[in-house]
């Protein structure tokens, strides 16, 4: 028995890790499809349990399947605890041999934890562990009354499932903390992963990711034959607007910004902050023209604006731009970026609050 325990552990353990892997980059299961593929997943490792069973007793054999059904209940809800579910009733009656009645009896037990977990995992409120347990309560009564119609009272069958509960309590209890400790990794990946491509303050593209989505958009517009322009953009005197009103004023009038190119941007524009009061965006499948009018809209909106600071008080900010165009100003990336450098420093150095042209 304890060989086929490490059997059953072991196979739990490696679809954990499959799991989290498939998961890995997009760890919330938020959509209709990713609560399939859950399910599906968790169903396949219903149905690897079955076949890989426990050997309760010479003639008796018993698995964890119900396992699988938790875990997609307790991280999916509702639709991956089904899907799951009838999987492993397919398999059961494709696969596996057994009375009409037997099938019928497992199918019952496994709709009904199904059920019962994604319900408690809906409507219980308390910590996760409380909610697993509950739900590992559920599926042990369920199963064990279900046994006992199949086998009848016995002393022999009374045995057999305090045998049955003790190895599912502590499967249950491994599989719940190897799980978090999955999902929790994965969370913390995505959080750096986040972390090292986005502007702490402002919330958009850093200038490393930035550099990332200028060689990509670069490749994609050669590919296209495309044209690809590029913003660069500048707050006007914001040393006055920190010395005047303090360092958290002037993140406040950031942020306020970073949020304000992006309502004002199109959803194929890339905002980044590149560093300090300067930031950028890159226009797709747009004109030197184009870019030229789009800048000066921006100049606008940003000039009249008022930018709320923490002390209650408004002011008003202007900026100054610069841009260049891939395919109609210059073909050569470093020639790209320093156009658009160069018309930038050209409007600080001609006035400021105004967009200059090569």
């Amino acid at each position: 028995m304890l060989k086929d325990f490490f059997i059953h552990s072991s196979f739990v353990i490696t679809f954990l890790f499959i799991g989290g892997s498939l998961f890995k980059n997009n760890p919330e299961i938020d959509t209709t499809l990713k609560k399939v593929k859950l399910g599906a997943l968790a169903g396949i490792l219903g149905s690897v349990l079955m076949a890989f069973s426990i050997q309760i007793t010479p003639m008796i054999m018993m698995d964890l399947r119900h396992i699988a059904i938790l875990l997609s209940a307790f991280y999916g809800g509702f639709v991956p605890a089904f899907v799951a579910a009838t999987i492993i009733n397919i398999s059961r009656l494709v696969f596996f041999d057994g009375s009409l009645e037997t099938f019928l009896v497992t199918v019952l037990i496994m709709f009904i934890i199904a059920a019962f977990a994604a319900l408690v995992q809906k409507k219980v409120k308390g910590s996760d562990f409380i909610k697993w347990t509950i739900m590992g309560l559920i599926s042990l009564i369920t199963i064990s009354f279900g046994f006992l119609y199949l086998m009848g009272f016995s002393d022999q069958v009374y045995q057999i499932l305090v045998n049955y509960w003790v190895i599912t309590t502590i499967s249950g209890v491994l599989v719940y903390f190897l799980a978090g400790y999955i999902v929790q990794s994965n969370q913390m990946f995505m959080q750096l992963k986040t972390q090292s491509a986005t502007d702490f303050l402002t919330g958009l593209n850093n200038v490393r990711q930035f550099d990332s989505s200028l060689n990509e958009s670069l490749e994609s517009a050669q590919k296209l034959n495309e044209k690809l322009s590029l913003l660069m953009i500048d707050i006007d005197h914001f040393k006055k607007v920190n010395d005047t009103y303090g360092h958290q004023a002037g993140d406040e009038v950031l942020r306020q910004l970073g949020g304000l190119l992006i309502t004002c941007s199109r959803p194929s524009d890339i905002v980044s902050r590149n560093g300090g009061e300067e930031f950028s965006l890159l226009l797709k499948n747009c004109s030197y023209t184009q870019a030229l009018e789009i800048a000066e809209r921006l100049r606008g909106i940003v000039e009249n604006h008022r930018f709320s600071l923490p002390n209650g008080k408004e002011i008003q900010i202007t900026i100054s731009l610069g841009a260049s165009t891939y395919l109609e100003t210059t073909q050569c990336l470093e020639e790209f970026i320093k156009q658009a450098d160069d018309t930038l420093y050209k409007s600080k150095r001609t006035g400021r609050n105004k967009v200059s042209a090569l």
